[in-house]
């Protein structure tokens, strides 16, 4: 069996991670304790693909929780499902990161690594054939970006043959309130950069959108958001989970999805998203999913779908009644319709698993590797700039261990990655 080992870091990591996991286990029938209640064989099929079973019979989450401070830990440590995850791989510093990457990287999560470290090989070695890990973090926080980005950059280094993804949530610099976050998220970028194979990207804006356009939450929450991203998560992963006509894994996925190593951020989308007053008066055929899935109110990281093109594109999709011929067919004419570049052949996948989500008939999540992601990069790097040239408040950064040249290499490295999208899309 080939497992994968899930790590979540800082406040949104934990937090989104906590929701991760409760809906992983309502689709396995697992309850909150780790014991297997559910009624089809089927959910127990590829389980060890994220739990651990022990002798007792009770199934583990593959799972690291980690913060800087112990307060997203304990909301977790006393919730609902508390108890299902091992008490040994929670672990927490006795400070807080400050909102600053350096402190996380450099200083308070350098100290912390060891003991992480040792966590995650000592779950490695349980493993039969370890296929990949993924991370569960935010960008733009001192604990999700800079712990974050140390514990990807020795993953690499340990386990340098593995599949490194991360779901990663990006600034929207309209909404915070932090006035160093374009240094956090450049700088976390950078690792991102150099050591992930799949990045798939978020933000607020785009997902305080679907809750107030089409989910009609006026006054949405965090926690809110986090069910949305957690439905994103399961779905990319239901493939590994259970069984289907057209199965993908975390390798198969990355084949298809980067033609470059460096260009590996992708956006994602999920249908049907409805509220629950219009399901029941709405055909959820396949039509409907794959317009869904290219609809940019679907999308969740905000930018113009008009400005770059596609460069490759994958739906996994869910659903034992769903026609692949359709599929098939309704998604190269859709492909047409996109702007996607002519020089990748075959540049549009579908993957299908049999098991619907709860709550659905039929589902689809979009992956989709788009050069208009430059737009994001650009909202980062602008307020960084600015913050750079005035050397604003990089005492803090440099008082924690960084150089001032490190800080100015960040900024180059985005600017290339920009340049490399860029010079994809004109290439056309």
């Amino acid at each position: 069996m080939r497992e994968i080992i899930t790590i979540q870091i800082g406040q949104a990591g934990d937090s989104i991670g906590e929701k991760f996991w409760e809906y992983i286990c309502n689709e396995h029938g697992i309850d909150p304790s780790g014991i297997f209640q559910g009624e089809n064989d089927l959910q127990l099929e590829r389980i060890n693909v994220y739990f651990t079973e022990t002798k007792s019979g009770r199934y583990v989450p593959r799972s690291v929780f980690t913060d800087l401070e112990e307060n997203s830990l304990n909301k977790i440590r006393n919730s609902t499902y508390g108890n299902l995850f091992h008490p040994e791989f929670m672990i927490n510093g006795k400070t807080s990161a400050s909102n600053n990457f350096a402190k996380g990287f450099f200083t308070e999560g350098a100290e912390m690594l060891p003991e992480l470290t040792e966590i995650i090989r000592k779950i490695t070695e349980e493993c039969d054939l370890v296929h990949g890990f993924q991370f569960v973090h935010s960008v733009s926080g001192g604990s999700g970006g800079g712990l974050g980005a140390l514990l990807i950059d020795n993953i690499r280094k340990e386990y340098s043959d593995q599949i490194i993804k991360s779901y990663s949530i990006f600034p929207a610099l309209s909404m915070s309130q932090i006035v160093i976050e374009p240094y956090n998220s450049v700088l976390t970028m950078t690792h991102l950069i150099e050591n992930t194979d799949e990045t798939f990207c978020f933000d607020n804006v785009a997902l305080f959108n679907i809750l107030n356009k089409i989910l009609r939450i006026s006054l949405g929450s965090f926690n809110d958001i986090n069910q949305i991203i957690a439905q994103v998560m399961i779905g990319i992963t239901a493939c590994f989970r259970f069984p289907g006509q057209l199965n993908m894994d975390l390798r198969k996925l990355a084949v298809n999805m980067i033609p470059f190593p460096s260009l590996h951020f992708l956006m994602t989308s999920f249908s049907p998203l409805q509220t629950y007053q219009s399901a029941s008066y709405q055909n959820i055929n396949e039509h409907m999913l794959i317009k869904q899935m290219f609809d940019i109110n679907n999308q969740m990281l905000a930018f113009n779908l008009h400005q770059g093109k596609y460069l490759t594109a994958t739906g996994i999709f869910r659903g034992r009644s769903l026609s692949l011929k359709i599929l098939h067919d309704l998604m190269a004419k859709e492909k047409n319709n996109q702007q996607f570049i002519e020089w990748i052949p075959n540049n549009c996948k579908i993957a299908h698993c049999d098991i619907s989500p709860k709550g659905l008939s039929r589902s689809v999540t979009g992956i989709a590797n788009h050069t208009g992601i430059v737009k994001q990069f650009d909202n980062f790097l602008q307020p960084y700039s600015k913050l750079i040239q005035r050397r604003a408040f990089m005492h803090w950064y440099i008082g924690e261990g960084m150089e001032e040249i490190e800080l100015i290499e960040a900024e180059n490295q985005i600017k290339d990655l920009i340049k490399d999208y860029k010079q994809y899309e004109i290439n056309t």
